[in-house]
């Protein structure tokens, strides 16, 4: 098969991104309610069942206006819980084939123009470079996912398409609208960078400790990418709270920093305001991060076998 080395990244980190959003969709909306609300509560998963339930209100009211008492189809209840999928496929899809590329011919480059063996400065300076490439790129497909995950179907100011949302921002807001969330957004791409250079670590520590190094097993890929995930989303998530504050709908247009954002969630939540929805988020992403990683690694080792025969 005539695949090039690129054509092989590209493919596979193409795959990996459908897989893993149409799987993991309805927690990722779940994660930005969460990450938007200011409601407080003492009780543990208090605020997940309160948007649990207002999705299924929602069903239930598309399904019977008049009575909102009856049982949704699930139908109703699965097309709820998968608003918004069209922006997040896209994101996802454009976002993991770029960056798998890039961080597999940046990592390349540094690689062959160095005198030192492939280390973490290596992982860490490739992941950065793609990662950052990457959030600038994709950036106007995040925030149209923000915002469409953020608010029901009926609640005031949602947005009913992607149509309407990129129209409506375009003439409320402006171009530089769909970039707001950017400046976070490098941060995050510490996280990705801190959890791409911590895989290919783990990765290099188990095919060391094999006798005759070669492809790792299921369960290796599993270990590592989950414990990458975990590692690097502790230090780094705040920023996703305060990115998804950003570029949330400003219908009072209320001058919105990160400064104003970090005093205003620390004065209604404290501290533990920057990890709202980590919780959910764990349930989400490390699943979501396994199956990536799994799928890309699968893709990747199948194109490649084909492409040498």
């Amino acid at each position: 098969m005539d695949l090039s080395s690129r054509k092989v990244e590209a493919i596979s980190g193409l795959s990996a991104g459908f897989i893993t959003t149409i799987v993991m969709h309805p927690l990722d909306l779940i994660k930005v309610r969460l990450q938007l609300s200011s409601q407080t509560t003492s009780k543990p998963f208090a605020l997940v069942r309160s948007i649990i339930h207002k999705i299924r209100q929602d069903a239930l009211i598309e399904a019977h206006p008049e009575n909102s008492a009856k049982k949704p189809k699930s139908s109703l209840l699965l097309r709820q819980l998968y608003r918004g999928i069209g922006p997040n496929l896209a994101g996802n899809l454009t976002a993991w084939s770029l960056y798998f590329s890039l961080y597999a011919e940046f990592k390349s480059h540094l690689s062959e123009n160095s005198l030192l063996p492939q280390s973490t400065f290596h992982y860490l300076g490739a992941s950065s470079m793609a990662g950052i490439t990457t959030s600038l790129l994709t950036n106007p497909l995040w925030v149209l996912k923000t915002r469409i995950l953020g608010k029901s179907r009926y609640e005031s100011g949602a947005y009913q398409s992607v149509m309407e949302a990129v129209t409506k921002m375009l003439k409320n807001e402006g171009v530089s609208s769909f970039w707001k969330g950017s400046v976070p957004s490098m941060f995050a791409v510490a996280q990705g960078s801190l959890q791409f250079t911590f895989y290919d670590r783990i990765k290099d520590m188990h095919r060391t400790n094999q006798e005759v190094p070669s492809q790792l097993s299921t369960f290796q890929y599993v270990y590592a990418s989950a414990a990458s995930k975990v590692m690097s989303m502790l230090i780094m998530y705040p920023t996703q709270v305060i990115r998804s504050r950003l570029q949330d709908y400003n219908p009072h247009h209320e001058r919105r920093t990160i400064s104003t954002i970090c005093k205003k969630i620390y004065h209604e939540t404290g501290w533990v305001g920057f990890y709202r929805g980590i919780s959910a988020n764990m349930l989400r992403v490390v699943p979501a991060t396994c199956i990536t990683f799994v799928s890309y690694e699968g893709v990747k080792a199948a194109l490649q076998k084909k492409r040498f025969n």
